[in-house]
């Protein structure tokens, strides 16, 4: 344990990436993030909870306006120039509604953020301070051992509507190859409400 801290301390000093190598990181860090880089509409995004694995994130979001938060004060080294101290179900004490293109919460739920009342705020949160349009991801790990209920019976979420992700050509991908890999990654976005009509669209048009 000691080593493995000297270990982390001397990466993060030298600035040297520490990833996970599985195959969860490999669809978020080669897929998903990736995608939403490259799409300048997704300018302000939000990343929750910091570990060693997730520092070197800020350096692929440097053209975006790139946050974190986490609960952790200790884990703040592994945050983003822009952090928060806090939890996810508090995100409404930050910042204001519609604020945020994309908020990416991985390994959040049932590690942590576990009790429905405290999911509920969270996700409702995340909906609020998201933009019509904005898209919301949550990877998670479908077992009952870190599954603390199941997600779609999460209230806040049913708000949002599913977001078909290109890459993966679905809006909630599962590992069909690998059954013993449970990470599911969800993908939501909140609905654009319909404008409302143009006084002169309301006229019948002369015949």
């Amino acid at each position: 344990m000691v080593l493995e801290r000297l270990k982390r301390y001397i990466y993060l000093v030298m600035g040297w990436e520490m990833p996970i190598i599985n195959h969860d990181r490999y669809i978020l860090e080669q897929k998903i993030i990736p995608y939403f880089v490259a799409h300048e509409e997704f300018a302000k995004v939000l990343f929750v909870g910091c570990a060693h694995y997730t520092k070197h994130y800020e350096k692929w979001f440097t053209k975006k306006e790139y946050w974190t938060i986490e609960l952790n004060p200790m884990k703040k080294i592994y945050g983003a120039k822009n952090h928060i101290v806090g939890s996810l179900s508090d995100l409404k004490l930050h910042f204001p509604d519609n604020v945020f293109d994309l908020i990416i919460c991985n390994g959040v739920f049932g590690w942590g953020l576990n009790e429905r009342e405290e999911v509920e705020k969270a996700f409702g949160g995340c909906f609020d301070c998201l933009r019509q349009g904005g898209v919301l991801i949550i990877g998670w790990n479908d077992m009952p051992e870190s599954k603390p209920f199941p997600l779609e019976t999460c209230e806040s979420l049913s708000q949002f509507q599913p977001y078909f992700f290109p890459p993966l050509s679905t809006s909630q991908y599962v590992n069909l190859e690998d059954k013993t890999d449970q990470h599911v990654y969800n993908f939501y976005v909140k609905p654009v409400s319909n404008p409302e009509p143009e006084f002169g669209s309301l006229l019948t048009p002369h015949s």
